[in-house]
């Protein structure tokens, strides 16, 4: 929900890019956000079917690094300028600056969900559009926000570190997940008949009269923090975005979670020096992850967009042309 605001009243800028390459991304985010309030009511629920349903945790769920002392030296992807943990692991992540080798576990997939999540949606928009309405086996636009909504969980889940770390960490990992949790429950109201979240009224999660300082810092960052579209340097798709996301997870679950500290419950944890950063830490995470759901949400719609429907926009009769 906070990716549909950042690309409604978050600084998105009108083009991005040059010549063949530019891309109208302000207004495209627009009709995005307008698509989306038509069709979000009960779809959010997508969001929990990749552990209430799928249950794929033990696969796609992360990409698992083990620091590896032998090897050739790590080859870090560039994720824009305006992701935060990546910016702050090169300047503080001793295994960055010393380049420390590492392997990710083969078995471990959540790279690969995400790629093929994208084209899924991106597949299924056209054949919505190819075949006639009320056609029994087009996709439903409906259908189509619950996978966006799928989408974004594994996004979100390749930006929490002990999502993306190999060692046995399942306690103080469950405690960290549980205290995000905690405060998305006591910030928002939330329609639990429902399983989702009572509406402001411009359509977005329903803040409570007292907000943490951590949602607050949030939801001004989403606001105000520069919007770039591209996938970074070098990166041409959400496959390889994501394997850099995790990349820098990982560092910083090294961080978050050193070895001295291990698997502790959030009690212990709160008595170790790493408790002091949680929640900058905590800012700049959830701060990455809802921009990098709005960057591949948008890459997704606009694939679609000017493949098919905005190819030609003049008299379509499509409003999310205009």
């Amino acid at each position: 929900m906070m990716a549909i605001k950042r690309l409604e009243k978050g600084p998105i800028p009108e083009t991005e890019g040059t010549g063949s390459k530019c891309k109208e991304i302000n207004r495209y985010a627009h009709t995005l956000v307008r698509w989306f309030k038509n069709h979000r009511d009960f779809v959010v629920q997508g969001a929990w079917y990749p552990d209430a349903v799928f249950k794929d945790m033990g696969t796609s769920h992360g990409l698992k690094h083990t620091l590896f002392l032998a090897g050739e030296k790590p080859r870090y992807l560039k994720l824009p300028d305006t992701m935060e943990v990546r910016r702050l692991m090169m300047s503080e992540s001793k295994i960055y600056k010393e380049k420390t080798p590492f392997i990710v576990d083969e078995k471990t997939n959540l790279n690969d969900r995400c790629e093929a999540l994208c084209h899924t949606v991106v597949d299924n928009f056209k054949i919505q559009y190819r075949e006639e309405k009320g056609n029994s086996i087009a996709p439903s636009s409906t259908h189509m926000a619950m996978r966006m909504f799928i989408l974004s969980h594994y996004i979100a889940d390749g930006h929490m570190p002990l999502h993306c770390d190999a060692r046995s960490l399942g306690v103080i990992h469950a405690a960290i997940e549980a205290q995000w949790e905690n405060q998305v429950k006591k910030c928002y109201r939330i329609d639990k008949d429902n399983e989702r979240f009572f509406y402001d009224p411009d359509g977005y999660p329903l803040a409570n009269e007292k907000m943490s300082d951590l949602m607050k810092t949030v939801e001004e960052n989403i606001i105000t923090r520069p919007f770039v579209y591209a996938w970074g340097s070098g990166i041409s798709s959400a496959r390889e975005y994501m394997e850099a996301v995790t990349q820098y997870s990982f560092l910083l679950a090294q961080e978050m979670v050193p070895t001295d500290v291990g698997n502790v419950n959030w009690t212990d944890y709160q008595e170790t020096e790493a408790v002091k950063d949680f929640d900058k830490y905590s800012a700049m995470i959830l701060t990455d992850a809802i921009d990098s759901i709005a960057r591949a949400w948008l890459h997704v719609w606009i694939r679609y967009r000017e493949w098919g429907p905005d190819k030609s926009r003049k008299d379509t009769g499509d409003i999310y042309a205009k």
